[in-house]
């Protein structure tokens, strides 16, 4: 799928998910032309993203999420901790 068709599945704009591939939080895959593929993993990926950053969660906790170093419950944890939750 084109980015376009991801800016219209998700919500996001061009320049979002540019910055999520940027800080290596999407990886979409590349046709012989060189362009971007994404796939559903990807509109799924970005769904997640966007729903965390709109709780609060931060960039290097999104990077902890997908390497591993953090589970999700002690990021929400966290992040309710800090707004006094």
């Amino acid at each position: 799928m084109t980015i376009k068709e991801l800016e219209e599945r998700t919500g996001m704009t061009r320049a979002n998910i540019r910055f999520y591939e940027s800080e290596g939080l999407l990886s979409p895959a590349r046709r012989e032309n060189g362009y971007r593929d994404y796939s559903e993993e990807d509109v799924k990926t970005l769904e997640k993203i966007k729903l965390l950053r709109r709780l609060g969660v931060t960039i290097e906790a999104l990077r902890a999420l997908r390497d591993g170093r953090a589970e999700l419950s002690a990021v929400l944890d966290r992040r309710l901790a800090e707004v006094g939750g």
